[in-house]
Parts: structure tokens; C-alpha cells; sequence
């Protein structure tokens, strides 16, 4: 993967009962027992499929199957496979749905269902400036819902790219500026390109990379379901020009 591209894996977690079994198949010893503590079928069920994708898409880019990948986590409790440091990924499923995010440098990517019972203002006034609330007002009401997720994937992104996850005042992140498809913002001292990610209807997703100067390119790939080969996905490409941001 060369340096300046972000690859996003978009994967559909409904699979049948072989798919799992396969799944089950590639979790190491101390994700199975993890998997055992699930209480719920339903938690159980997206924690091993999670896990088992997750395995299968990162040994495309190590000399290691899927089943013999180590993890650790870093200083801010993040994830990483052991011996490969320049190799970031993140990943974020919600409902049916997950998707990956893999860089070789930090990345952060979230997905989330879009409800639309959640706009109690005490609610969102926790986590929204103050002008993202007033942009936020300023829509139609049926627009609101949809804007204020792709507002929430887009603070979860930067922070998960940063390592800071909710421990970051996220009022005092603003993303909410305009209609822009990406955006440039600074979060302790450190600048992150933020964009969105192409989700299915009713969901929204984000990414966010550490910023360089250069160009970066977006390949996103779908995945139906469980796939051992890799080899029907499509890739899509989304050129992401960052001295076009940088103008806005």
C-alpha cells in the first residue's frame, strides 16, 4: 500500500451459520475467551465476526495469516500488530455493518446508525459547539438527524485517529462547517484530514488521518459478507486534494 493512500474496507455483518463457524476459526485463544464473556448472541455474534474480518483483511497487508496475527495496544490503549509499527488501523461497526480503516500513519474512522430520537438538546449540547448547534438548528427538520451523525462520526474519527477517544472536550472540536467533503482541523497541537466515508442508507461514517502536505487518495471496498478470497472486490477511488481543503 503506498504511503499516501488510506484503504477503507466497508463489510455487511449479516452472514449465515458456515460464515461464523469460519469466523470462529481465526480468533486467537484470548479472543475466544473474550467472545465467551458476551452475554447476548447478538454481542457475541458481532464481536466474532468483527474480530474474524478484521484478521482477514489486515493479513492483505502483512507476510502472516489471519489466525497468527498478534495484537497489542499502544500508549493510548489503541490496537496495534505486534512487529509491524509504520501498519495503523481502526475499526467501527454499527448494527449491520462495519467498516476499516487501514494507513501507514494514525487513522480513525467511525460508522454510526443514524436514529432519529436522539436530538433531546441536554443530549446534544454535551457534545456539539456553539456553532454547531446553530448551524445545526438552521436545517430543515428532516435534514437535522442525518447532520447531526455525520457531525458525531466525524468528532469520533479525529479522536480515534488522536488516540484521545471521549476523555477530549468534543465541544471543542468543531467539524460542522458547511457542506465541505473534507476538512482540515487541529486537535492538541496536531492538524487531521477529516472526510466522509461512503456508508449504506441510514448510516453515516467518517475518517480522519494524520495530516502531511501532499495528496491523499481514498480506495474503498465492499464486502458483502465473509470472503476468503479477496479477489471479486472492486476497489473505488476518491482523490482527496489537500490543497483544496486547506483553500476552504
Amino acid at each position: 500500500m503506498p504511503n499516501e493512500e488510506v484503504h477503507v474496507w466497508s463489510i455487511d455483518l449479516r452472514l449465515g451459520r458456515a460464515a461464523i463457524c469460519s469466523c470462529w476459526d481465526l480468533l486467537s485463544p484470548e479472543e475466544v475467551q473474550d467472545a465467551l464473556r458476551r452475554r447476548f448472541a447478538k454481542d457475541f455474534q458481532e464481536f466474532v465476526v468483527t474480530r474474524a474480518l478484521l484478521r482477514k483483511i489486515l493479513a492483505q497487508y502483512v507476510d502472516c495469516s489471519a489466525p497468527h496475527l498478534c495484537f497489542d495496544s499502544n500508549s493510548n490503549g489503541k490496537p496495534v500488530l505486534l512487529g509491524m509499527p509504520n501498519l495503523h488501523f481502526n475499526l467501527s461497526h454499527s448494527r449491520n455493518y462495519a467498516v476499516v480503516a487501514i494507513a501507514h500513519r494514525p487513522v480513525g474512522i467511525d460508522l454510526e446508525f443514524i436514529k432519529a430520537n436522539c436530538m433531546r438538546q441536554a443530549v446534544v449540547e454535551q457534545f456539539l459547539s456553539t456553532s454547531e448547534w446553530s448551524q445545526l438548528l438552521k436545517l430543515p427538520a428532516k435534514a437535522r438527524f442525518t447532520a447531526l451523525f455525520r457531525c458525531w462520526t466525524r468528532k469520533e474519527a479525529v479522536l480515534k485517529a488522536a488516540g484521545l477517544g471521549l476523555l477530549y472536550p468534543v465541544r471543542h472540536l468543531n467539524v460542522l462547517a458547511g457542506s465541505e467533503s473534507t476538512q482540515v482541523v487541529s486537535v492538541m497541537g496536531r492538524k487531521w484530514l477529516l472526510w466522509e466515508v461512503a456508508a449504506p442508507k441510514l448510516y453515516a461514517a467518517a475518517a480522519a488521518i494524520e495530516h502531511s502536505k501532499g495528496e491523499f487518495r481514498c480506495r474503498q471496498w465492499k464486502l458483502p459478507g465473509f470472503c476468503l478470497g479477496w479477489g471479486t472486490s472492486s476497489p473505488r477511488s476518491l482523490p482527496l486534494r489537500l490543497s483544496t481543503v486547506l483553500e476552504a
